[in-house]
């Protein structure tokens, strides 16, 4: 290019002419070259331009220049933008004269629906051009005229698919308003569809741009416009991203502080800031919190008039609020108390919507609203509660722990005879365990002072049979949370109901837990928290209150039973753990035995029952501790109970209820330290009705059972020994039966039988040592020695000690037949010790 330096106005406005022949060229090259030669032009040092001189070159070039703006080469349209910026920004001074030539040019090129502008980066660049006009004329008269064609543009070139249009656009959007604050509310409302469009888009950045921009144009729109703007704006309170959830507490802080009609709305724009407050975000909660404090600040300034009592008189905390807790300012409380009626059936509507997200800002929503309202949210608790019950329930266990402590707020501020006449008729009406969640969190946050005179009525309710024996497994986990909740606010006192009702509850649920809930219902743990509730010493003590209390209560029909009935699996439950308290109440234990334990009822009942007590008698030491007329319990078991069980019926099922009966009466004979079982007078029928009985188990088609009655036969003995009432009747009733299971094809029953011969055999009566018995010794002894030479040494070494004992009642026979059947025996070796033994003990010969 030729150097034009020193030449005068005419020369350099002739020579920019020259340049621009080069714009008609059919090259591109040389289109996009001369765009490049006039930027150079104009911007050289060398060439100084007055004003004046830069008009008369914008009229002289303007048409061929904006022509380049729809030139078919892309690279002549972006070099045409380039020099624009730099001629219309940079160098033309201030002047709607040059607007009106630009700006059609960029309607035509991006405010149509079509797609003119075919290149993103172009349509880029046209936008950040038009960025640059409205920063460089903000808040001069000569944009105003461009306004709607300014409109037009972002409305179009906001919804681009390009995502940096979309962003650049928004904030155009903002710059726009901050250009003509007087004017652009002319225009505003018709940006909010297009803007809105943007809040659904997958780049975090476009939707808070968005945000930011939808902000800005409802200062300056109609309520119409915030109407439509507020439910999208909520949307985004659920947004992955946290700056985006900033965004809203932003603009939603904007609103509050400066929208002109914002008392119109603040039960609308009040949850967009207030939901921040619990965000994942520690960054997102502390904005929340500085931008609502500033909020609640600028209210209570505003309405200082309504708040003179309380900022002048209530400057302390209230007695019993939340710990840890910073109480909001009266501004903030005010706001909320004064709109809680507006937003509460919002929150009760939202808690149940079928969005997972929308349930749990909503929760979290409900205990910001809670701690503000304070007692103010009372005339709204009743709809509340109802969603709180759903909500309760969810899926989320983040919405569920955000239910608990609203549920705990609620009941810090609102009184008990207020709350609970809405909660407990509900409960009785079938409850599910959100409504327990609630009434938990209810409790647990309710002052003890205000809670006390109401918790035994609550605990009433929830001890009834149709509330407290579920087998839920969330069910049965609330309740008990219900119950350490009361516990922990019931005043230490046994003489009202309430220790009862809550023993009644948890033991209920100890005897129907479901399987799941082993491992999160710790049945001491709870006990304990009851025990220490009532100042007791130990849990034990608890059963010892109220175990008969219990007993007494489910003494209803005990012949209905069935495996699983409520009241068995209750009484189980309590006599498997009552210990001590067992001996205490034997009366309404024995009653109820009898009931449940009758031949008619069910028989796989009749098996549960059974199998506890062979448990439970294993340990008469603990639980007769305190037992008064055990005696008397034991033989009214035995007549009423094992007598009828051990009767032989037909069928598989009565021959598992003989063996259970015959294992549990096993269990009720064996000897405990200081514990007399009978007395003389009384085991001598006890033995008359059992005897037969066992005798003829011992021929019963279970092996179980022929082994259980040869070793409850021995027992018999044992006690009768020991009342001195073991006579040659009995002793010749037994042995031949246990002689007879010598040839048992079980061999546990064998070797049974071989275990209980020599315990039978020890101690005979002196009687039977007599002559007149001598067929029964021949017997004993014929018997023994055929099975002394049984291939098994362990049957032989058993065999050997019996015959020592038989040689306390005959040895003379005994060696005569030893002798006898000696050449005959393969255990010649076994034979010749025990006739040496034999012979060298002293033993009183039998009498002639």
């Amino acid at each position: 290019m030729e150097n034009i330096e020193g030449i005068n106005k005419e020369e350099k406005i002739s020579s920019i002419k020259k340049m621009c022949i080069g714009l008609q060229s059919e090259d591109r090259k040389v289109r996009k070259q001369t765009l490049i030669d006039l930027e150079k032009f104009l911007s050289s040092k060398e060439n100084v331009f007055s004003n004046q001189e830069l008009q008369t070159i914008f009229v002289d070039i303007h048409i061929h220049v904006l022509n380049g703006l729809r030139d078919k080469a892309e690279g002549v349209r972006e070099q045409t933008i380039h020099f624009l910026n730099v001629f219309l920004i940079d160098k033309l001074p201030i002047n709607d004269y040059y607007l009106t030539y630009v700006i059609p040019i960029l309607v035509e090129r991006l405010g149509s629906v079509e797609i003119i502008e075919e290149s993103e980066e172009i349509r880029l660049q046209l936008v950040q051009f038009l960025n640059a006009i409205i920063v460089k004329y903000s808040n001069t008269a000569q944009l105003v005229p461009f306004l709607n064609d300014s409109i037009i543009i972002l409305a179009e070139s906001v919804k681009d698919k390009y995502p940096a249009i979309k962003e650049l656009s928004c904030r155009t959007i903002i710059n726009l308003s901050i250009a003509l604050p007087r004017d652009f509310h002319k225009q505003a409302e018709s940006l909010v569809k297009p803007v809105l469009t943007c809040f659904s888009h997958q780049r975090y950045k476009v939707r808070i741009e968005a945000i930011k921009s939808i902000g800005e144009i409802i200062m300056h729109s109609s309520y119409k416009a915030l109407d439509e703007a507020v439910g999208p704006l909520a949307e985004k309170l659920f947004d992955q991203i946290p700056m985006v959830r900033r965004a809203v507490g932003q603009v939603a802080a904007k609103w509050l502080l400066e929208y002109r009609d914002r008392y119109s709305f603040f039960h609308k724009i009040l949850p967009l800031l207030l939901t921040g407050l619990n965000d994942e975000v520690l960054e997102t909660r502390m904005e929340a919190a500085t931008l609502w404090e500033k909020v609640g600040l600028q209210y209570q300034n505003e309405n200082e008039k309504d708040f003179k009592d309380e900022l002048d008189y209530m400057t302390q905390l209230p007695k019993y609020y939340p710990e840890n807790i910073e109480r909001p300012n009266i501004g903030c409380r005010g706001l909320v108390k004064r709109n809680i009626s507006k937003i509460a059936p919002a929150i009760a509507r939202e808690l149940m919507s079928w969005q997972e997200d929308v349930r749990l800002r909503c929760a979290q929503l409900l205990c910001s609203i809670a701690l503000h309202a304070e007692e103010g949210i009372t005339q709204n608790l009743q709809e509340l509660l109802l969603s709180m019950y759903s909500a309760a329930r969810d899926d989320d266990s983040r919405v569920v722990t955000n239910i608990e402590r609203a549920s705990e707020i609620i009941g810090c501020f609102v009184k008990c005879n207020i709350w609970s006449p809405l909660v407990l008729p509900i409960a009785e009406e079938g409850p599910h365990y959100g409504h327990l969640t609630v009434l938990q969190g209810l409790v647990k946050g309710a002052p003890q002072e205000y809670i006390h005179p109401y918790i035994e009525n609550i605990c009433k309710v929830l001890a009834e049979d149709s509330i407290c024996c579920s087998r839920k497994d969330k069910y049965q986990v609330e309740i008990i949370k219900c119950v350490k909740a009361l516990a922990e606010k019931h005043k230490a006192s046994t003489e009202d109901l309430t220790g009862y009702y809550l023993f009644k509850i948890a033991i209920s649920i100890f005897a129907l837990k479901h399987p799941e809930n082993n491992d999160k219902i710790k049945d001491e743990e709870v006990l304990d928290a009851i025990t220490k509730a009532l100042r007791l010493e130990n849990s034990q003590q608890l059963w010892s209150l109220y175990s008969p209390k219990v007993l007494n209560h489910i003494n209803k029909n005990p012949n209905l039973w069935v495996t699983v009935s409520e009241e068995e699996c209750i009484f189980l439950t309590v006599l498997t753990n009552m210990k001590e308290s067992f001996g205490q109440n034997l009366e309404v234990i024995k009653d109820i035995l009898v009931q449940a334990l009758d031949t008619e009822c069910d028989a796989e009942s009749r098996l549960k029952i059974f199998y506890v007590l062979a448990t439970l008698f294993e340990k008469k030491d603990i639980i007769f501790a305190n037992g008064q007329e055990i005696t008397g319990f034991l033989e009214k078991l035995v007549q009423d109970i094992f007598v009828p069980s051990l009767v032989w019926h037909a069928g598989a099922t009565s021959e598992a209820i003989r063996t259970m009966a015959a294992s549990c009466l096993q269990s009720a004979l064996l000897p405990a330290e200081g514990v007399e079982l009978f007395t003389q007078e009384t085991l001598q029928p006890v033995v008359d009705e059992l005897l037969p009985l066992l005798i003829s188990l011992l021929e019963d088609a279970s092996y179980r059972s022929r082994q259980i009655a040869a070793d409850c036969l021995i027992l018999l003995k044992d006690n009768c020994y020991r009342k001195n009432i073991w006579t040659v009747d009995y002793l010749i009733k037994i042995y031949p039966e246990i002689l007879k299971r010598l040839d048992d094809p079980t061999d546990k029953v064998r070797l049974s039988a071989l275990r209980n011969l020599p315990l039978l055999l020890r101690d005979a009566p002196a009687a039977f040592k007599n002559l007149v018995y001598r067929s029964h010794h021949e017997l004993i002894i014929d018997t023994l020695v055929i099975h002394f030479d049984d291939d098994e040494e362990s049957v032989q070494k058993i065999v050997k000690d019996i015959l020592y004992e038989v040689a306390n009642i005959n040895r003379k026979e005994l060696l005569n037949k030893l002798e006898r059947h000696k050449p005959v025996l393969r255990n010649q070796k076994g034979c010749d010790e025990i006739i040496e033994s034999i012979e060298g003990l002293k033993i009183t010969e039998i009498e002639n």
